[in-house]
């Protein structure tokens, strides 16, 4: 990392700090990562010479992970007779709204195949960009379709909850988290499940392991008794502030005049995704058992560290919320590129 780089990541921590810090003075939602994501994007677009720190991010998600495992108590025995079904559901939307979505950026957004598949994929960023320019796709307009879908989900779902389901979303400075905090002893166990899941993870090549593995050691941690307290909420107000940040400087070099058409689409794909999550919550909550709140943020199609953010910091239903996103991105990045294969289109002229 030289210089310049170390500079652009401090003014994107910095700017995403002046940004939660804003949105904490303003009483608003889920402040430190929804003002981040907002400041640090719209500097992006600007051409402010912000940059993401890899290493950062990776440490903040762990940590996240680690942080996710206090969500899974004994309770949750009882509970996985609804999560199967759950399961079943969010396998069927995914794949429904992949469709819709594709169909979407063909129809009427004048996408080409290859382009709207990999974009219109509910998740897999990194490796649908990968994947989609080795087939023939469009790779400025890929990630920035996905980027777009992350800003929108993770922008939308605390604003509908709070001002049309008028559920108690966390606001400025109220705390996000009751109950007694972690002293340095426990800290400590939590740093060390986060690093060993991380590292077992990464040896099994599970996806996603930055987060999987730390929540899977941490919730044993949790179940067992060896921890019982949760970490201080200034080390989760960090770890918003470095995610909506990472979600800010994903718009780059976005050149607005030319990337228009593709960034609307983008917000209109994305809408779809909530407007069918929204839906199938509503009709499916009350046969699985579950909260439709809880339903609605296990579908919306947001990143597996963002949306179990949110989900963590509303207090619903976290772990079967996390659960239901590492499963929906181990399908992506498992079955859409074979499932590309089997349709069988071919590599096309990238879109202009």
């Amino acid at each position: 990392m030289n210089a310049a780089h170390l500079k652009g990541v401090a003014l994107s921590l910095v700017i995403g700090t002046a940004g939660g810090w804003l949105f904490y003075t303003l009483n608003m939602p889920l402040p430190w990562m929804m003002g981040s994501m907002f400041f640090v994007a719209v500097a992006t677009i600007a051409g402010a010479p912000v940059a993401l720190s890899l290493p950062l991010r990776t440490s903040m998600v762990a940590v996240l992970g680690a942080l996710l495992g206090s969500a899974f108590t004994p309770d949750i025995l009882g509970q996985l007779q609804n999560w199967a079904g759950g399961v079943v559901i969010m396998l069927l939307f995914a794949t429904v709204m992949t469709a819709a979505s594709v169909a979407l950026l063909i129809r009427f957004g004048h996408f080409d195949r290859v382009t709207a598949y990999f974009s219109g994929t509910p998740g897999g960023l990194g490796v649908m960009t990968v994947l989609g320019e080795e087939a023939g796709g469009d790779a400025r307009v890929i990630p920035l379709v996905h980027a777009t879908r992350v800003f929108v989900v993770v922008a939308a779902i605390p604003l509908y909850l709070l001002l049309v389901e008028d559920l108690e979303v966390p606001r400025g400075a109220r705390a996000v988290f009751e109950g007694p905090v972690a002293g340095p002893g426990e800290l400590a166990i939590l740093a060390a499940c986060a690093a060993a899941g991380y590292a077992i993870a990464r040896l099994l090549r599970l996806p996603g392991a930055i987060i999987v593995g730390p929540m899977l050691i941490s919730a044993a941690a949790y179940l067992s008794g060896i921890v019982e307290a949760r970490p201080p909420q200034v080390l989760v107000s960090i770890a918003q502030v470095v995610m909506g940040a990472g979600i800010g400087v994903r718009f780059a070099g976005l050149e607005v005049r030319r990337m228009a058409w593709p960034l609307l689409f983008g917000v209109l794909s994305a809408l779809l995704m909530l407007a069918g999550a929204l839906a199938v919550a509503k009709v499916a909550a009350p046969w699985l058992g579950i909260s439709p709140h809880a339903l609605l943020l296990a579908l919306a199609p947001g990143g597996v560290a963002e949306m179990s953010m949110i989900a963590l910091a509303l207090d619903v239903d976290t772990a079967f919320i996390a659960t239901m996103h590492i499963i929906r991105i181990m399908m992506i990045v498992s079955l859409a590129p074979a499932a590309f294969r089997l349709i069988g289109w071919n590599q096309s002229r990238p879109a202009t």
